[in-house]
């Protein structure tokens, strides 16, 4: 099989590429390309579920100060005012005068003993 000198240069010009582009150097080049445009694209990833959150319904929720300092305070507990409830409350010390309803009695007060 014969070739002309173009075609043998060419072959010649793509074996020392690939003899280039397996060196270790050039290797290590294209892992750290690799890593940094899996970085990148967990950046993007990352941004876009940060976009995605409502982050008003995160920051209403109590910080850890806070939390520790409701921890903090002291509490009573307290029987449910309702008439047939069993639910024992916690309610700031000290305890108020009037009668404390649990949630599901809260807003049907009739029911107090």
């Amino acid at each position: 099989m014969a070739l002309s000198r173009a075609e043998y240069e060419r072959l010649a010009h793509d074996a020392a590429c690939w003899r280039r582009y397996w060196q270790p150097d050039v290797v290590t080049l294209r892992q750290e390309g690799e890593a940094w445009r899996e970085l990148r694209r967990f950046r993007e990833i990352s941004s876009a579920i940060s976009a995605a959150i409502d982050w008003s319904a995160v920051a209403a929720a109590p910080s850890h100060a806070e939390l520790a300092r409701r921890r903090a305070e002291p509490v009573t507990p307290r029987r449910c005012g309702a008439r047939d409830c069993r639910m024992v409350l916690s309610v700031p010390w000290p305890a108020p005068g009037h009668d404390v309803f649990c949630p599901r009695h809260e807003t049907n007060r009739a029911v107090a003993a």
